[in-house]
């Protein structure tokens, strides 16, 4: 006959790998947050640059980065992350893909990140919203 521990260190396990199990969901659960917060981040570091590009509001830039994720059938993290990499001279394939999707929602002529070196643009190519 095999011998059973006693009721004691049965519930001890159990309890030490209940509380295993907690943590490792908590793990999960932090490194899910520290995501968001890193997409959040960078959500808002892109409609600051679509601000700053078309001389609006901050406002008016969320509104045109709902908008173009909506038209253009992008996630507003995906957009952001590509104007971002844009902005910074790093557009590879898919960046450049999300960008050329996205553009095909503004008016003619309208780039969201300007040919020319200066950054600037003339005020009739300011999307309305």
């Amino acid at each position: 006959m095999v011998s059973q521990p006693p009721p004691t260190e049965v519930s001890s396990i159990l309890d030490v790998l209940e509380a295993s199990d907690r943590v490792a969901e908590l793990e999960i659960e932090v490194a899910q947050l520290k995501e968001a917060l890193e997409r959040r981040r960078q959500i808002g570091v892109a409609t600051g640059l679509l601000a700053q590009r078309f001389a609006i509001s901050p406002d008016r830039a969320w509104s045109l980065l709902v908008r173009l994720s909506q038209n253009g059938h992008v996630k507003v993290r995906d957009i952001a992350e590509a104007l971002i990499n844009a902005h910074c001279g790093m557009v590879g394939p898919a960046e450049a893909k999300i960008m050329s999707v996205i553009e095909l929602h503004l008016p003619d002529g309208v780039r969201l990140i300007p040919d020319s070196g200066d950054g600037h643009h003339p005020a009739s190519q300011i999307p309305s919203l």
